[in-house]
């Protein structure tokens, strides 16, 4: 779908803001670098946007599987050789970032240990307590438990339906969750720390399930009157709670549905430079964070501090992540996109 291609091109781009603002952190710094400052804490909200995309898109996807044990696993495999080749590559490059870094400071690089290393291949890496060997990895972890948790819900309500020879039972399953998930971003249910918020999913699910929930509905499986109820609820939760990841969510969903209602999902953002940051949005995504570190560690060595150095280095961050990220697009994400493809048929 060609909006929802052009609007992961514009979260990714959002998510690099945040790694980069450290570019206008100096002594000094004018008006402009401040406002930077403030203007890229709100890109990691780019995050919501690949989130609800994700639930919109895995619900179509899935929306002529049945489910049972095998097609789950099907289509978790295709899922894993989907994501898992760049992934790995992006991990070993930011290995070679900080063997690059122990070269140029001679300072000794805390390097992952193997059961480190192996916790990043299998997405455990913050359930097991290692953290992240790259910041943006978290996200990962938990769309990759989306992924497996939708698969064997959906698979139980369409059981459920069948047994119960009433079609309604899927959408209400997914609506009754979808109404429960939200206890998190109403402050209902509070996490003990960041780390367990980033750590597992169901703080996160209500922005899958919006997107899900906004395919069904487009598909006709749920009323429309329930879903303007449930996205009511999203914007009136945005204005008493003043979340930025609830105020997202709701755009990113009602903007679907427009599109969806008015025939235009294949036809907004359409145009090319879009789709193609569409294409590489999730290899930019992985590859970004590196870039980012190596040209501060430039900025900080060789520039002067001032503005027009900090801006011209995020346009630099923007230019080499987007060329490494077509790298990695063409000899690795696309390939495994092909077999897939393959895999699926």
């Amino acid at each position: 779908m060609m909006l929802v291609d052009g609007l992961r091109g514009f979260a990714a781009l959002a998510v690099v803001l945040p790694h980069a603002g450290g570019l206008f952190w100096f002594d000094g710094a004018g008006w402009l670098s401040a406002w930077m400052v403030r203007v890229a804490t709100h890109g990691k909200l780019g995050v919501e946007v690949f989130f609800a995309l994700s639930g919109f898109v895995i619900a179509f996807s899935l929306r002529r599987t049945r489910l049972s044990p095998s097609a789950i696993g099907n289509f978790i495999l295709r899922r894993s050789l989907r994501l898992d080749p760049p992934y790995w590559v992006a991990v070993g490059l930011m290995c070679g970032f900080l063997l690059l870094r122990t070269l140029m400071t001679g300072k000794p690089a805390e390097w992952p240990s193997g059961p480190h290393l192996l916790s990043h291949l299998l997405y455990l890496q913050d359930v097991l307590g290692f953290g992240q060997l790259n910041a943006a990895f978290w996200t990962l972890c938990i769309e990759f438990q989306f992924y497996l948790a939708f698969a064997v819900l959906l698979g139980l309500a369409q059981a459920l339906s069948r047994r119960s020879g009433r079609e309604g039972v899927l959408p209400l399953f997914f609506s009754v969750l979808f109404v429960l998930s939200l206890a998190w971003p109403s402050g209902l249910v509070r996490t003990a720390s960041d780390a367990v918020h980033v750590r597992y999913l169901p703080p996160h699910l209500f922005v899958f399930l919006a997107g899900a929930l906004t395919w069904w509905t487009l598909e006709g499986r749920l009323p429309r009157a329930v879903w303007y109820a449930f996205a009511l609820g999203l914007w009136g939760l945005c204005l008493w709670k003043l979340d930025g990841r609830v105020f997202v969510t709701a755009a990113t969903v009602s903007i679907l549905y427009l599109a969806g209602r008015r025939q235009r999902l294949y036809s907004w953002l359409a145009a090319r430079p879009f789709q193609y940051l569409g294409r590489v949005s999730y290899s930019l995504y992985l590859v970004h964070v590196p870039m980012c570190l190596l040209l501060l560690a430039v900025k900080a060595r060789v520039a002067p501090p001032s503005d027009a150095v900090a801006l011209a280095f995020l346009a630099a961050v923007f230019a080499v992540s987007l060329a490494a990220a077509h790298v990695l697009h063409t000899w690795v994400e696309a390939p495994c996109l092909a077999w897939t493809r393959r895999l699926k048929r």
